[in-house]
C-alpha cells in the first residue's frame, strides 16, 4: 500500500510541476458549475435580518474595539510585526488574524443589514489601508527590513499568507458591495506581490511547530474569489503551484496534502480550524486538474472523512484537534469551526454541482452555530458539545465558557459574528448554460441577479427552518423565460408546489425544476413537508451501547434543562462579559427513550412573523421518555439551538 501511494504521489507531483511551465491559456476556465453571487446581490429578510441587526448593534461585535484589544493594534496599517516574536505573549500575526476577522464580520453585517453608521466605518477603514499600502502596493503585517523575520523573509513559524487572506476577504467584500475599483486594484496588487515572491520559493517549507505556516492555506479562499472576479488566469496558475508546493511540505497541519487524502485509512487528525478554512481547496484542485483522477479521488474522500467527525448538531468534532475521533452528540465542537465551514462547503457545490452539502450547511448553521451562542451576540461557548449538562469553567483555558472575549483567543468570539453573513452568501447560486437560478440555503430573503440577460428580482417569504413552507415571488424586466431550481433538503420525498399556469415543473431526486416565461406578480408556493426522523447515533460516553436524537427538516430537537447565570468577569466597561452557567434540576439528563417512541410535531401556532426564533422556542417534540425505573415522563423537545444545556442524544430504555 505504501509503496502505491509512493508512486501515486511521485507521479501526481511531476504533472503539477510539468503543467505550471505551460501558458495561461492552458488552464481550464470552467471551474463552476454553479455561480456564488457577489456580495450584496443576496439579502437577508425577516428573522435572519433581525438577527444580524441586533447581533451588530447590540452584541459585541460592532464595538469589539471596546470589548477586547486584539483588534485595535492596527497592524495592516502599522505594518511593524516580525515573525516568530510574540507580542503581549501572543503570537505576532493573532491580531492581523483576529483584526481581518472582525473587519470581514463588520463590513458584511452592515451592508446586508444597511446600517450607515456602521457602513461609513467601513469606508474609512478602506481609506486608511490604501493610504498605507506603499508604492509595491504590500498589504500585511510584517515590517519592512532586510533582515530574517521579516516581510518575505521568514525562516520559523509566521502567519504571513494567513494574515493577508483576513483582509483580503473584507477587501473583497467591501468591493462586491460599493463596486470601488480602487480597492479591487488594491487587492489584485497586493495579491501579485505575494505571487511574485513565492513564484519561486516554497512558502511552505518555512520551519514551524506552529499553526501560523499551514494557516496560510486560507491564501486559497483569496486566490479563488479573486479569479472569479477577474477571469485572470494568473491566480488559477499561482493556485495550481501553492498547492504543489503545500504537498511537497512537511507543515504541522496536513491533513488536506494529497497523500493524505487518498489514504482512505486516515480520519482527520489535527487542528480543526486548518480543516474548516482549506476545505475547499482539494476540490478546487480538482477542478483545476478535470483529467486527473488523483485529485478527484482525494476530493472526494475530503467529504467521506469530514462526514465521519460530524456531530448530530451539524459541527466538525474538534477540541482544537479533531484526533480521528468519531462525530457524537458527546464529542467538542469549535466555533471557529463551524463558521469557516460555510464558505468553502458553498464553494464546494459552486465546483461540483453537490447540492446535498445544502443539507450540512443549514444542520450546522441553525443547531450548533446557534446552540453555541446568546440569541443575541453577546457571549459565545469556544468549545461545545451537543449533550451537555455541565461547564468546565476551569480548563482548557476556559473554552466552553460562554465569554465575549474568550482566554484562549479571541477568534471564536469573533468568527460568531461571521456566520450568519457566510450563510447568507450562499441562499442563491446561479448556473448560467441552464439559464437558472437556484435556491440553494433556505430562508426569508431577497435575491437580484441578472438571467438569460434580464434583470430578475426573487423574494422569499417564510419562516424557514422553523415553516416547511415558502413563498417565492417574482419580479422581472419584462416577460423572460429561465429556470428556478428548487433544491430538495433533507430527502424531502413528499414535496408540493404551486407555479403559474403553463410553468413546466420536474422533480429530480434532489432538486424541483420549475421552467417558465416569467414576469413580474408570478409566484411559486412550496411546501417540504418534512417528516420526523429518528436517527440512529453510535456508541458514545452518554450513550452507551448507541441510541438515537430526533431530526425534523434542518432542525435537531434536544432536552433542554433550565440553568442559572452569574455574570464574573466584565471586559473593560463595556457591558460585555464572561458568564458562569450552571444547570438546574439534573434529574431528566438520566431518562431514556422508550423503544416504541412517538413524539408529535407542535408547529408554528403564531401567524404573525418571527422576530427572535432562538430566544424562545416556537415549534417542539411533544412525547414521553422513561426514568431508569421505566416511568413515563411527558417532555417537550425543543430546537437544539434554543438551549445551553441540553441532551440531544438518548439510550434506549431495555
Amino acid at each position: 500500500m505504501k509503496v502505491v501511494l509512493i508512486i501515486v504521489i511521485f507521479f501526481m507531483m511531476n504533472f503539477e510541476r510539468n503543467i505550471l511551465a505551460t501558458d495561461n491559456k492552458s488552464i481550464n476556465n470552467d471551474i463552476y458549475t454553479y455561480q456564488i453571487l457577489p456580495a450584496g446581490a443576496i439579502t437577508p429578510q425577516g428573522w435572519i435580518n433581525n438577527q444580524l441587526k441586533k447581533d451588530l448593534t447590540e452584541g459585541y461585535i460592532g464595538v469589539f474595539d471596546n470589548v477586547h484589544k486584539s483588534v485595535t493594534h492596527n497592524v495592516f496599517i502599522k505594518q511593524n510585526r516580525k515573525s516568530n516574536k510574540r507580542f503581549k505573549f501572543r503570537k505576532e500575526w493573532w491580531s492581523g488574524e483576529h483584526e481581518g476577522y472582525w473587519k470581514d464580520a463588520v463590513i458584511r453585517m452592515a451592508f446586508l443589514t444597511n446600517n450607515q453608521a456602521y457602513i461609513d466605518q467601513a469606508h474609512a477603514w478602506m481609506e486608511e489601508l490604501l493610504a498605507n499600502t506603499g508604492e509595491e502596493g504590500y498589504i500585511g503585517i510584517y515590517k519592512d527590513c532586510e533582515q530574517p523575520k521579516c516581510r518575505f523573509n521568514h525562516v520559523h513559524e509566521n502567519g504571513e499568507l494567513w494574515a493577508t487572506s483576513r483582509i483580503l476577504m473584507a477587501m473583497l467584500a467591501y468591493y462586491e458591495y460599493t463596486g470601488k475599483e480602487k480597492v479591487l486594484a488594491a487587492a489584485e496588487k497586493a495579491t501579485q506581490l505575494v505571487m511574485e515572491q513565492y513564484a519561486d520559493e516554497n512558502y511552505f517549507l518555512k520551519i514551524s511547530r506552529g499553526g501560523g505556516v499551514s494557516h496560510g492555506i486560507g491564501f486559497f479562499e483569496s486566490l479563488e474569489w479573486l479569479y472569479r472576479i477577474t477571469g485572470n488566469n494568473d491566480y488559477l496558475k499561482f493556485s495550481k503551484k501553492l498547492y504543489a508546493d503545500f504537498n511537497e511540505s512537511k507543515v504541522r497541519d496536513d491533513d488536506l496534502q494529497t497523500h493524505h487524502l487518498l489514504n482512505e485509512d486516515r480520519y482527520l487528525l489535527m487542528h480543526g480550524a486548518h480543516i474548516a478554512e482549506g476545505l475547499f481547496v482539494p476540490a478546487y484542485l480538482a477542478r483545476l486538474h478535470k483529467h486527473d483522477r488523483i485529485y478527484a479521488t482525494a476530493a472526494d474522500n475530503t467529504l467521506e472523512k469530514l462526514y465521519y467527525h460530524i456531530t448530530p448538531g451539524g459541527a466538525m468534532r474538534c477540541d482544537e484537534w479533531i484526533k480521528g475521533k468519531e462525530g457524537t452528540a458527546d464529542e467538542e465542537y469549535e466555533y471557529c469551526g463551524i463558521a469557516e465551514m460555510v464558505s468553502p462547503m458553498n464553494k464546494i457545490t459552486s465546483f461540483t454541482g453537490d447540492i446535498s452539502l445544502g443539507d450540512r450547511i443549514e444542520t450546522m448553521t441553525f443547531n450548533a452555530g446557534q446552540g453555541a451562542r446568546f440569541p443575541v451576540l453577546s457571549a459565545l461557548s469556544y468549545l461545545t458539545s451537543d449533550n451537555r449538562i455541565r461547564i468546565d469553567h476551569g480548563g482548557l483555558l476556559k473554552r466552553e465558557v460562554y465569554d465575549a472575549a474568550h482566554v484562549a483567543a479571541v477568534c471564536c468570539v469573533l468568527n460568531g459574528g461571521r456566520l450568519m453573513p457566510y450563510y447568507v452568501e450562499g441562499m442563491y447560486l446561479k448556473n448560467e448554460e441552464e439559464n437558472a437560478v437556484l435556491a440553494y440555503l433556505y430562508g426569508p430573503s431577497e435575491v437580484e441577479t441578472m438571467i438569460n440577460h434580464t434583470q430578475v428580482k426573487i423574494i422569499q417569504e417564510t419562516e424557514y427552518p422553523f415553516d416547511d413552507k415558502a413563498e417565492f415571488s417574482i419580479i422581472s424586466e419584462g416577460k423572460k423565460k429561465f429556470s428556478i431550481w428548487l433544491r430538495k433538503p433533507y430527502n424531502a420525498e413528499n414535496v408540493k408546489v404551486q407555479v403559474p399556469k403553463g410553468a413546466s415543473v420536474k422533480h429530480l431526486d434532489n432538486m424541483v425544476q420549475i421552467e417558465h416565461q416569467w414576469t413580474t406578480g408570478d409566484k411559486i408556493f412550496v411546501n417540504f413537508n418534512f417528516e420526523t426522523r429518528k436517527i440512529a447515533q453510535p456508541e458514545s460516553k452518554t450513550v452507551p451501547g448507541g441510541g438515537y436524537y430526533f431530526q425534523r427538516g434542518p432542525i435537531v430537537f434536544a432536552l433542554p434543562f433550565e440553568y442559572e447565570t452569574d455574570r464574573i468577569k466584565e471586559y473593560n466597561n463595556s457591558g460585555f462579559y464572561r458568564y458562569r452557567l450552571k444547570a438546574e434540576n439534573k434529574e431528566k439528563w438520566k431518562y431514556y427513550l422508550p423503544a416504541d417512541a412517538a413524539f408529535e410535531y407542535q408547529g408554528l401556532s403564531n401567524k404573525a412573523p418571527l422576530e427572535a426564533p432562538f430566544a424562545e422556542p416556537v415549534v417542539s417534540l411533544k412525547g414521553n421518555l422513561v426514568s431508569k425505573n421505566g416511568e413515563k415522563a411527558e417532555v417537550n423537545l425543543v430546537p437544539l439551538g434554543n438551549t445551553i444545556f441540553r441532551r440531544v442524544t438518548f439510550p434506549v430504555y431495555d
